[in-house]
């Protein structure tokens, strides 16, 4: 099975990042120590890329970052003693994590204590701590964890860029593949497979052509692509562990008239919300603007999503550019821009840049056409 992805090729200091959180975290809640569960966050902070399923996995660190445990499955075992954390506690499934566990929070001194925990934490393992360690009490610092993530560090913005360099690839061969009489799921399998050739993964490969365009996300189908279809194709991938995600719409033959009138006016307000995204203004305001585009032009309604969401270690991480986020946007956020209109029943339009706000400009990491491609 293929790892889920790879980053000790990139220059990280992940003890400093660990250093970092558990001095926010205790300066203002006052803890003990901290537990990571979400697989980014562990390789975020471990550079630990164990896919563990159901089983029980954790990164733990001390109140002042320069301690580290990870309890993990034995069966990934040899991948934790790869990461940058040098004491690891396995378990076997005969065994059970317990013990494991109980010896890494003896290790931290983490019993009876104030533990800093993320959002993601399920309640399977939140009783499984409490199995473990007792009266503990439990305090979320996802709010400093998604601080630091937020800002990418120059290597991050390399990955990203990274994978940015392979998908515009992957799109000239879209352009080669898409084609009347072959179906969405026929072109979708090709698409991957050509970007897997790459060394990409693939998270996300939908082709959406005629009215399954209207549907947002709707999955690629056995529908055959017809002529002067418009086809939605939206690809995310990652390569060196990093994401890119970028969305364009074609058209099989001619366009016509009402196809040309709504991927202008998409067109546009994607270009506003790219110019708008620059470093001090609100996040809000990047979606108020571009959302003001589709609006006037009476097309509202049809813009159903938020205008953008961050890019990382998730396809889908802050800062999210939509409503109620006043947010400013500053130097190294990674972020999409994708307004989109959707007329059910009939076709959709979306047009996805990545961008990089830098300190004197934003750079677009989508280096294609943003012209309407008949095909």
């Amino acid at each position: 099975m293929q790892e889920w992805y790879r980053i000790q090729s990139l220059p990280f200091n992940f003890q400093d990042r660990s250093k970092k959180l558990a001095a926010r975290a205790t300066e203002k809640y006052g803890i003990d120590s901290i537990a990571i569960t979400s697989l980014a966050n562990l390789i975020y902070f471990f550079d630990y890329n164990g896919a563990s399923f159901e089983r029980f996995c954790a990164g733990l660190i001390s109140s002042d970052g320069k301690t580290s445990a990870l309890v993990v499955p034995a069966l990934d075992a040899q991948k934790a003693e790869k990461s940058a954390c040098r004491n690891v506690y396995s378990w076997t499934d005969s065994e059970g994590f317990q013990n494991a566990l109980r010896k890494a929070a003896s290790f931290l001194g983490m019993v009876g204590k104030k533990i800093g925990v993320e959002n993601m934490i399920t309640l399977g393992q939140m009783e499984s701590f409490r199995e473990v360690l007792g009266e503990s009490q439990f305090q979320s610092v996802a709010d400093e964890i998604a601080e630091m993530r937020l800002i990418k560090e120059a290597g991050e913005i390399a990955g990203i860029r990274e994978s940015a360099r392979v998908l515009t690839k992957g799109y000239k061969f879209v352009q080669q593949t898409l084609k009347a009489g072959i179906t969405e799921t026929q072109a979708g399998n090709d698409i991957k497979d050509y970007l897997s050739s790459l060394g990409a993964e693939v998270d996300f490969c939908a082709v959406q052509s005629g009215s399954n365009g209207s549907i947002g996300h709707a999955l690629t189908s056995t529908k055959k692509i017809n002529t002067q279809d418009m086809i939605v194709v939206d690809i995310s991938i990652r390569k060196s562990g990093y994401f890119a995600d970028f969305t364009r719409t074609y058209v099989i033959g001619k366009a016509n008239a009402k196809q040309k009138e709504v991927y202008e006016i998409v067109k546009k307000a994607q270009a506003t919300g790219v110019r708008m995204a620059v470093e001090g203004t609100e996040a809000e305001n990047v979606d108020k603007e571009t959302r003001s585009v589709i609006e006037k032009a009476g097309y509202g309604e049809f813009f159903v999503h938020r205008t953008g969401h961050g890019l990382g270690l998730e396809v889908h991480e802050p800062p999210w550019i939509k409503k109620g986020n006043d947010q400013k946007l500053r130097e190294g956020m990674v972020f999409t821009i994708e307004p989109g209109i959707y007329l059910p029943g009939k076709f959709g339009v979306r047009i996805e840049d990545n961008v990089v706000i830098g300190k004197s400009r934003t750079e677009n990491l989508t280096s294609m056409t943003h012209e309407l491609v008949e095909l």
